[in-house]
């Protein structure tokens, strides 16, 4: 198995999307389309800071919101793993969460006012 398997993670400087974010939908894509398959071991937060040179606070920032959404689960000692399946419907929801994020960020809406139409859109759903 690969040491890093978030090798391919980069971070676009001049994008006006927040480091973190383009991590962690960079990650949430990869897990969706299968190429972090579920119980893969990610780096420490520490090692993902100083692969992508950020701030150890950002890295653990990610994690923190790929937690919270179900992606990952961090064991203590044992590290950040991923726990997604990479399932159909999965990818297409993560394709649309990045093409939407995009949108939202090219518009100058932000990330909380963006969250805000989401659910108002599941509102409108039921």
């Amino acid at each position: 198995m690969d040491s890093n398997p978030l090798a391919f993670i980069t971070v676009d400087t001049a994008d006006k999307t927040a480091p973190y974010q383009q991590v962690r939908q960079q990650i949430l894509i990869a897990i969706a389309k299968g190429k972090l398959k579920a119980g893969t071991k990610l780096p420490s937060v520490r090692a993902l800071a100083e692969q992508l040179g950020l701030a150890v606070n950002t890295a653990a920032k990610v994690y923190k919101e790929l937690e919270a959404g179900g992606a990952v689960v961090t064991r203590g000692r044992h590290g950040t793993i991923v726990q997604a399946s990479d399932d159909e419907g999965s990818v297409a929801v993560a394709d649309a969460a990045s093409e939407f994020a995009a949108v939202a960020t090219r518009w100058g809406v932000s990330e909380k006012v963006a969250v805000q139409y989401v659910k108002a859109a599941f509102s409108s759903q039921v």
